[in-house]
């Protein structure tokens, strides 16, 4: 639909408009076209404007503009005449507009003057409209009703609430929230027809201008009812922000101090974000009473104070951390840490072994220091026992690579609980570059055949991965083994195989295909190993055709096994297709252990035949515990669950009377509730 701009009447009317005769402008109204001479245009918009202020003229210019709504006169002669009708239109006018707001090419303009005459003439044809029209028209008719605050239309824009049209519904939400107390009932009533989160959106909007227009017990009404626990976060936190708002100072504060302690998270944080409005004697009082606030407001007091407490001389600091409460020494420890003074390391360091909130203090603290000055005192904490993890990860959170080859000494160590953390903190701090993944080839190649392999060889895995191009991973660990002295051999082959299928690409694919059927034992395990590794289900079809055909029952297994985990990974493929594929394994597999590993992950795939196939197993002695673990965890999902809430009700049932493990029982009743 095309819209043109006209310009208003102006004062600068040009002395050549008068020789234009009255009658002939308004027969221009007939045959303008968008782009013509609007000269006419004006001496009749200016006839129209003289007319208001008499009652007789002002009926009459508007029954004469009424007379050109007919097919003789051209679309843009419409428009014009439904703009000077806003102005001066009436009851008498809304007949012949009513007509041509079934039309495509004048709906907008005639709903606009429609909106604009303001009687109840003119309300009736808007009404019928909220049946008629859809999509954009239908949005436009319902702004024109809630701007004319039609209460009459409130059931209809409750229908319209369920509408499919995402947008239509959220206009008639926000419509709803500028008619007070009634309105608010009619939402409360649909709620459950249409998304919270676009109601709530809708009626923030609407709250923030009622607000705007003095509205404030209207604006209060709808902030109470979009901060009830049911609505989504982000709509809940705004109307919180928003009943603050309304509140005067003396009760703004208050409900902040009141809100800092009670238990509902969100209006913690909404307090807290808050805090610098109370005063200084307020904040003390409530850091006294610290250990009663709830989590967001402790962290919050415990910032505010430590703030002001970076002046506080360090002797009273280091007294303050011997105080019973926690937020206090909290405070203490975030303004000693803030100071950068080298001479508290050792006291920061001390504090790593200390509670979950006061390591991480201490840890966001030691970290602020330059690397050269902190670094070298976080390897040494490396040989502590009770500092060695905290010191990783405050490692980790530095990127200090200049503990790299410390932690591979390290890493090397018997102690399972030494060279574990540290292998899990090299995983997290190397790169995949030219430094860092060799040296931790160079560990794993040297690493003991046991779980110690096993974690370095994770750790390798989760550094390449770090590199976006999942098909060129490989190659970088290739080329840094081809460097090895002499080379990629057949036992170093051997060796490498394994980790290399965990990253595969083709090039690995190539090595191993021509291996699937050496003669040499070691050499052909290594290679289907690597197969049964591959990080994706490229090589399904060579697994199954393994599990099923090869001459070795323990190839066969492995096999199958990998078959299983990589069909169920996540993947374009229709989920219907995965389940077949599942079930499909389930049928050939013998062992109790496989079978469990198969059911298991059925959880991946969230469709009711997957509910149903679970559930069939419920009765089998070894596989019932899997199916109720598989069952809780597909009942989980909301989406998947509320539509099809008879149909899990009595499968969640008989979990509840099966699992032998109370906690799954229990999942199963909460959900089987819609708790």
């Amino acid at each position: 639909m095309k819209y043109h701009l006209f310009i208003p009447f102006l004062s600068f009317v040009l002395l050549s408009f008068t020789s234009l005769v009255a009658a002939d402008a308004w027969d221009a109204i007939k045959t303008y076209q968008y782009g013509d001479d609007f000269k006419p245009l004006l001496v009749v918009e200016a006839e129209v404007q003289r007319s208001v202020a008499a009652p007789e003229a002002k009926a009459q210019a508007a029954a004469r503009l009424a007379a050109l709504l007919d097919d003789g006169t051209t679309p843009a002669g419409r428009q014009f005449v439904c703009m000077q009708l806003r102005l001066v239109g009436g009851a008498a006018e809304v007949p012949k507009l009513a007509e041509w707001l079934k039309s495509p090419d004048d709906a907008e303009n005639v709903r606009l003057a429609l909106t604009d005459i303001r009687c109840d003439e003119s309300l009736a044809p808007l009404r019928k409209a909220l049946e008629a029209f859809k999509g954009r028209e239908l949005i436009g008719i319902v702004g024109s009703l809630a701007a004319r605050h039609d209460r009459a239309s409130i059931p209809a824009l409750g229908r319209l609430l369920g509408d499919q049209d995402k947008e239509v519904a959220a206009t008639a939400a926000s419509a709803l929230g500028y008619f007070g107390a009634e309105g608010i009932e009619q939402l409360r009533r649909n709620m459950d027809r249409v998304p919270k989160v676009v109601v709530g959106t809708a009626l923030i909007q609407a709250a923030s201008e009622l607000v705007d227009q003095g509205k404030i017990n209207d604006a209060s009404t709808i902030y109470d009812l979009l901060a009830t626990a049911d609505m989504p976060k982000g709509v809940r936190r705004a109307a919180l922000e928003g009943m603050l708002r309304l509140l005067t100072p003396e009760r703004r504060i208050q409900t902040i101090s009141a809100w800092l302690f009670d238990a509902d998270t969100e209006k913690g944080l909404i307090a807290a974000s808050h805090l610098a409005e109370l005063s200084a004697e307020q904040t003390d009082a409530l850091f006294k009473d610290s250990e009663k606030l709830n989590a967001a407001g402790r962290t919050a007091i415990v910032e505010m104070v430590s703030e002001r407490s970076e002046t506080t001389p360090l002797d009273e600091l280091l007294q303050a951390l011997k105080s019973q409460s926690t937020m206090e020494r909290l405070a203490a420890l975030r303004a000693i840490g803030k100071r950068n003074d080298p001479t508290t390391i050792p006291l920061l360091l001390e504090a790593l072994t200390g509670d979950d909130l006061t390591k991480e203090t201490a840890r966001d603290a030691l970290i602020r220091f330059p690397k050269e000055v902190i670094g070298p005192k976080l390897v040494e904490a490396l040989q502590n026992d009770a500092l060695r993890i905290a010191a990783i990860d405050t490692i980790v959170a530095l990127k200090y690579y200049e503990a790299i080859d410390p932690m591979i000494s390290l890493a090397k160590s018997e102690d399972e609980s030494v060279f574990v953390p540290v292998i899990e903190g090299l995983a997290k701090l190397c790169d995949p570059d030219e430094h860092d993944l060799p040296r931790l080839v160079r560990l794993y190649l040297a690493s003991r055949p046991d779980v110690h392999r096993e974690r370095v060889e994770r750790a390798v895995v989760v550094v390449c991965e770090k590199i976006p191009d999942a098909t060129v991973r490989a190659d970088h660990l290739i080329a840094i083994l081809e460097k090895q002295e002499g080379g990629l051999s057949e036992q170093l082959l051997i060796r490498v195989l394994p980790l290399l299928g965990k990253v595969g690409n083709r090039r690995v694919r190539e090595m191993i295909q021509p291996l699937m059927d050496s003669k040499d034992a070691a050499l052909q395990q290594a290679a289907i190993r690597a197969l049964c590794n591959w990080p994706n289900a490229e090589p399904l079809e060579d697994l199954w055709k393994m599990a099923t055909t090869h001459s070795s029952k323990q190839y066969q297994q492995w096999a199958l096994r990998a078959f299983i985990r990589v069909a169920t990974l996540r993947s374009d493929r229709p989920e219907g297709e995965t389940l077949a594929l599942l079930r499909k394994a389930m049928n050939i597999a013998k062992a109790d252990a496989d079978r469990q590993w198969c059911l298991s992950r059925a959880a991946t795939i969230r469709t009711m035949e997957t509910v149903d196939w679970a559930a069939s197993f419920l009765n089998d002695a070894v596989l019932s515990p899997t199916a109720c673990n598989v069952l809780v965890e597909l009942a989980h999902h909301r989406f998947l669950r509320e539509p099809n809430k008879a149909h899990f009700e009595p499968i969640l049932l008989k979990v509840e009377q099966t699992a032998q493990d109370k906690d799954i029982a229990e999942r199963a009743k909460k959900s089987r509730l819609g708790m």
